[in-house]
C-alpha cells in the first residue's frame, strides 16, 4: 500500500485505533458508472480493499452499477439506495463529474463523507461544496499528453477521426478538438459512441466506408478503444490504422502487446483505490482527521511492452493471474 496522503507515522497510529476500536464493520457503497473486474474501475475497487486488508479493517464492500455508462439516473437511484441502507461511506466513479451534481448532494444532505473517483479535478467553486476527497487524474492533462504524442509520433497534416464518448467535458478533454487542430492535426471525423463498444464498433467501420483516408483514429475510453480494434479486425485491416485508447485497462494492454492499438495513455487505478481506504481508515478512527482532498495519479504514454513493465501497476496483469513483467517479444 502506498502512503501518498498521510503521514505514515498518523496512519500507523490512525491504523491501530481502527482495528482496536471499530465495533461493527464499516459499509462502504461503491457506484461506479460500469463495472468488469479487470477494468479501470475494477482495479480502483480493489485498491480500496487491498488498502483495508492491510489496516486489518473490518468492513463490507458493495458494489454496483448502472446497466450501461449513460444511465447517470440509474446511478443517482443506486446511491439513494446505498444511503438508505446506512452506508457509512460512499465512493462516486461518474461518467460526467458535472451531470451528476444531484447526486453528490444527496449523499452530503445524508451527512456522508463524499468521494468522488476518477477526477481530480476540484468542483466549480459556484456550487458551494467540495467532496471530501477526490481520487483521480486530470482528463484536460491526458488530452495533452496524447495531442503532443500525435504531432511528434505522425506530424502536422495527419488525419485523424475521433471516436467521442458522452457529449461532455470528459470526452473533450479527452481530445480537445481545438487543441488538435492548433497542433496542426486534421479532424475529418468526429461523432460520439457513448463509451460503449459496440456503438465504437459501428463507428469505425463507418470510418472504414466513409473515410479510407484517415491515419489516426483517437478513441476516448478503453472500451471504445477495444471496439475500435475489433471492428479492422472483422474487416480484415488490422494494423492499417494507428489507434489510440484512453486509460490503458487490461484489454488495452493486451491489444498494444499484439501491434493492434497503437497506443494508449494509463493512469493508476489501484493506486486511486489505495487512497481512498487509506482515507477511510483515517476519516473512521477521527472524522476531524486532517485528510488531503485530492489524489491524483500520474499519466503515463504506453506504446510498448518495455513501456508496460515501467509504468503499469502489476496488479492490473497479476489479479488475472497473468505474469508480470510482460514477456518482450
Amino acid at each position: 500500500m502506498k502512503v501518498g496522503l498521510f503521514a505514515a507515522s498518523i496512519l500507523a497510529t490512525t491504523m491501530s485505533v481502527v482495528i482496536s476500536a471499530q465495533a461493527e464493520p464499516l459499509k462502504i457503497g461503491y457506484a461506479p458508472s460500469t463495472w468488469d473486474p479487470s477494468d479501470f474501475h475494477g482495479m480502483m475497487g480493489s485498491g480500496v480493499e487491498a488498502a483495508l486488508d492491510k489496516a486489518g479493517v473490518d468492513y463490507e464492500f458493495l458494489i454496483r452499477a448502472p446497466s450501461v455508462e449513460t444511465a447517470q439516473t440509474e446511478q443517482l437511484g443506486i446511491v439513494e439506495d446505498f444511503i438508505a441502507q446506512g452506508i457509512d461511506y460512499i465512493l462516486i466513479n461518474p461518467a460526467d463529474a458535472k451531470v451528476q451534481r444531484v447526486t453528490y448532494e444527496k449523499v452530503l444532505e445524508a451527512g456522508l463523507p463524499l468521494i468522488v473517483g476518477n477526477y481530480s479535478t476540484p468542483f466549480p467553486e459556484e456550487w458551494g461544496f467540495q467532496p471530501t476527497m477526490l481520487s483521480g487524474y486530470s482528463h484536460k492533462d491526458a488530452g495533452v499528453i496524447l495531442a503532443n504524442y500525435l504531432v511528434e509520433k505522425h506530424g502536422a497534416g495527419t488525419k485523424i477521426a475521433i471516436i467521442h464518448g458522452i457529449p461532455g467535458q470528459i470526452t473533450d478533454d479527452r481530445a480537445n478538438e481545438e487543441l488538435l487542430t492548433s497542433l496542426g492535426l486534421d479532424i475529418v471525423y468526429k461523432d460520439h459512441a457513448d463509451f460503449d463498444r459496440i456503438k465504437a464498433y459501428d463507428k469505425m467501420e463507418r470510418i472504414l466506408s466513409v473515410h479510407p483516408d484517415v491515419e489516426v483514429v483517437i478513441a476516448t475510453s478503453s472500451s471504445m478503444a477495444v471496439g475500435a480494434v475489433e471492428a479492422t479486425l472483422a474487416n480484415g485491416v488490422e494494423g492499417k490504422y494507428a489507434i489510440y485508447g484512453a486509460g490503458g485497462t487490461l484489454e488495452e494492454l493486451r491489444y498494444i502487446e499484439d501491434g493492434l492499438l497503437t497506443a494508449a495513455w494509463i493512469r493508476d487505478p489501484v493506486a486511486m483505490g489505495e487512497a481512498v481506504g487509506e482515507m477511510i481508515i483515517a476519516h473512521s478512527a477521527d472524522p476531524n482527521a486532517e485528510i488531503e482532498p485530492i489524489f491524483n495519479s500520474p499519466i503515463h504514454m504506453i506504446d510498448s511492452v518495455e513501456k508496460i513493465n515501467t509504468h503499469v501497476n502489476p496488479v492490473i496483469y497479476t489479479s488475472m493471474d497473468l505474469e508480470f513483467p510482460r514477456p518482450v517479444k
